[in-house]
């Protein structure tokens, strides 16, 4: 099994520069993503491949699943929550990440417009404004799940954390200092020097 979650992990990495290329029409203006998780809705027998993107303005949600995919722009004022939990026991995917999101209210959440003629079948769907009804779809995690299994770097929470209370949004962590001892174990492991 040791071998399938290492070949996941390097599938994960590798498919963070596709999770960017898919949402980059959702960008506004000079925005541009500066961190990423990446995961699968469950760690054995996935459905979802899930990317969390991070913005200074916005948490971007990719999914894709089969032969769809789907991504979302989320204003962090959009969000009610976010909660990670870290598994010290988990040898793959060790982190539980899990967003809330406002059915109604601030921040106006935005998808890509698949049905759009662009004229040129080779251009990105353009961005769209989610609707009233798609919103509220999505915020009960009918559209994409809204919780998954990730591997989460340090600097993607140092900075989920910052921008969430920027946002005045609550943010849940439990496990970060054994996330913190795990990193720091596997770094002296990695440099001892071999006999």
């Amino acid at each position: 099994m040791a071998l399938l979650d290492t070949f996941k992990e390097k599938v994960l990495d590798l498919g963070r520069s596709e999770a960017r290329a898919k949402a980059r029409p959702l960008l506004v203006g000079d925005e541009r993503f500066d961190r990423s998780a990446a995961g699968l809705d469950r760690r054995l027998h996935e459905t979802f491949v899930l990317f969390w993107l991070l913005s200074d303005r916005a948490l971007f949600l990719v999914a894709g699943t089969g032969g769809d995919d789907f991504a979302l722009r989320i204003p962090f004022e959009a969000l009610e929550e976010v909660s990670m939990d870290f598994d010290e026991n988990a040898t793959f995917l060790p982190w539980y990440l899990r967003i809330a999101i406002l059915p109604e209210g601030p921040g106006e959440i935005a998808t890509l417009d698949e049905e759009a003629d662009t004229g040129n079948p080779l251009a990105p769907p353009p961005s769209r404004p989610v609707t009233a009804e798609e919103r509220r779809r999505i915020a009960r995690g009918e559209v994409v799940p809204l919780s998954g299994f990730a591997a989460v770097p340090k600097k993607f929470r140092t900075a989920l954390s910052r921008r969430m209370e920027l946002a005045g949004r609550p943010l849940t962590v439990t496990g970060a200092e054994a996330a913190d001892r795990q990193w720091r174990a596997k770094r002296r492991r990695r440099q001892r020097p071999s006999r």
